[in-house]
């Protein structure tokens, strides 16, 4: 059985994803579900510093073929993503 994302760890996400690549556009709504990658907010050299950050925050290993978009590319989908991956999966 998976656990869905807690709280904690969407809010965990999102205070990174804000702080290290909107700390300039703190204007910017970050809605759950809006894409990192359409908004201008992540870019791929973004994404390498997220993967670092997803591993040493949440303990876990993303494997290559598992930097996409469906788990990647919105708030949420990093949340079910890093959710899956501690319990044992990672791929939808």
């Amino acid at each position: 059985m998976q656990s869905a994302p807690t709280d904690t760890m969407v809010s965990a996400i999102r205070t990174y994803v804000r702080e290290t690549f909107l700390y300039a556009r703190p204007d910017v709504a970050l809605a759950d579900e809006g894409s990192l990658l359409q908004q201008g907010v992540i870019d791929s050299m973004g994404v390498v510093e997220l993967v670092e950050f997803l591993q040493g925050t949440f303990g876990i290993h993303v494997e290559d073929d598992e930097i996409t978009e469906d788990n990647l590319g919105t708030i949420g989908a990093i949340a079910r993503y890093v959710s899956r991956k501690r319990n044992g999966g990672g791929r939808p």
